[in-house]
């Protein structure tokens, strides 16, 4: 059995001053600036005859268009197939957009904020950096490991309910070469990097940024990357202590030492199998109320929400009721841009979904596309179909909105009324990803 060879690179994906930022569709927000600068990550890994590469940007969203880009050209310039790379974004809410854009979706004539030159520049620097991290590949061995890092050190959990389901688990894997010197982590967590809001204007990993700081001061020399988790509805709305970069620093160090902790005690492969498995399943949209309801539904919220201004009624009173009448504006604005055949980026971009399997010896990881509710990367990871698996959402592409519960629908929140997808989706994917997870595993 030939011995793991791993290739690591890392490149600045930061966009210039005035490139619009993403994340608060809302609030439009031209950067000023950068605080701290976007990383695009790649760690490649070959056994001899299968050959993956997982990529990690630190950025809001990246299209399944913009994915079979890179793809085609890292296959033209060093052979690997395109869906053996696996790309995931961090989900940064102060990088640019690289993608449809979620308010601009839900108004009739709404158009892209993607920035073409920015565009350009980050297609080619990802495939360049896959082609470098292959070339530069060395013998290695692999790690997987898993802490733990929560509300109880307050750092986040559920955004729809103080008490409601949440994964607190720090993933890790490294790389480390035959010196044994540590020279690649990826760290993994279900958490929105959400420190920074809508007044920011600077460029910013948020607390992933600080993470990877952490991680730096521990391994010096070592590439750090962060692939985010099932996080739809996974923030630090009910657990943090202000919205600042002291907070996110504060947070992104928590997780940072956890994750050197778990990097220090991991058992490491030399021979590890490589595998991989794809399929590509239909994007299914949801049946909308009639229209007049839905302009009543937010007539009514944003009523509410004004009169709890008027009182004074507090930040997170407020901030729930404003986040509600959004909701109800994207499912009316969806609904009316259905019923008229309109484009929607977020959803004609992204068509078919893609599901992906990667297998690295014992341990698994899934890629779901879109921002995806808790629950369905739990229950992956409870079925224990390997040692370890881990769970990588906005992988390879995009969803039309929230992947939600069942009972968020019935809630109707601001999750549902950003969610173009029927009922059930949620489920569907894990489905796929158990049948993919079961068949690599028995390769």
């Amino acid at each position: 059995m030939a011995s793991l060879r791993a290739g690591i690179a890392q490149f600045d994906i930061t966009p210039a001053p005035g490139v619009r930022l993403a994340g608060y569709p809302h609030f439009p927000r031209e950067n000023e600036g950068a605080h701290d600068p976007l990383l695009g990550t790649v760690l490649y890994l070959s056994d001899g005859k299968t050959e993956l590469a997982l990529v990690t940007l630190d950025i809001l969203f990246f299209s399944k268009k913009y994915v079979t880009a890179v793809r085609s050209r890292i296959t033209e310039a060093c052979g690997i197939p395109g869906r053996q790379v696996m790309i995931c974004c961090s989900h940064t809410h102060s990088g640019p957009w690289a993608s449809g854009n979620p308010e601009k979706d839900a108004n009739p004539g709404g158009r892209s904020d993607v920035d073409p030159d920015y565009m350009i520049s980050l297609v080619s620097g990802i495939a360049a950096n896959v082609v470098a991290a292959k070339a530069s590949a060395f013998e290695a061995s692999i790690g997987f490991g898993v802490g733990r890092c929560g509300a109880e050190s307050g750092v986040g959990g559920n955004r729809r309910d103080k008490n409601g389901i949440c994964d607190p688990s720090v993933n890790v894997i490294a790389v480390r070469d035959k010196a044994g010197a540590m020279r690649g982590i990826l760290v993994n967590y279900a958490l929105h990097p959400t420190f920074l809001h809508e007044d920011s204007l600077l460029v910013s990993c948020d607390y992933p940024g600080y993470l990877r700081a952490e991680l730096e001061e521990a391994y010096p020399g070592a590439r750090i990357g962060f692939a985010q988790g099932t996080s739809g509805d996974q923030s630090s709305r009910y657990f943090r202590v202000g919205q600042s970069f002291d907070e996110a620093e504060r947070v992104g160090r928590l997780i940072g030492r956890e994750a050197a902790r778990v990097a220090e005690d991991l058992t490491y492969e030399d021979h590890p199998v490589l595998s991989y498995a794809f399929r590509e399943i239909p994007i299914e949209i949801r049946d909308y109320p009639p229209i007049e309801e839905l302009e009543e539904k937010v007539r009514v919220r944003t009523a509410y929400y004004h009169k709890l201004i008027a009182e004074n009624a507090g930040y997170l009173p407020i901030q729930n009721a404003n986040l509600a009448v959004l909701g109800a504006e994207d499912m009316l604005g969806y609904a009316l841009r259905v019923r008229n055949g309109e484009r929607i980026d977020l959803r004609d971009d992204e068509i078919p979904a893609e599901i992906s399997v990667f297998r690295i010896g014992s341990h698994l990881i899934a890629g779901y596309p879109g921002e995806v509710f808790v629950e369905y990367g739990l229950k992956l990871k409870e079925m224990a179909l390997a040692g370890t698996t881990f769970v990588f959402e906005l992988s390879n592409g995009c969803l039309p909105g929230y992947c939600i519960s069942d009972d968020a629908y019935e809630e109707d929140g601001y999750e549902a009324g950003n969610c173009m997808l029927k009922p059930g989706y949620g489920d569907k994917i894990v489905a796929e990803a158990a049948a993919l997870a079961r068949r690599v595993m028995a390769q």
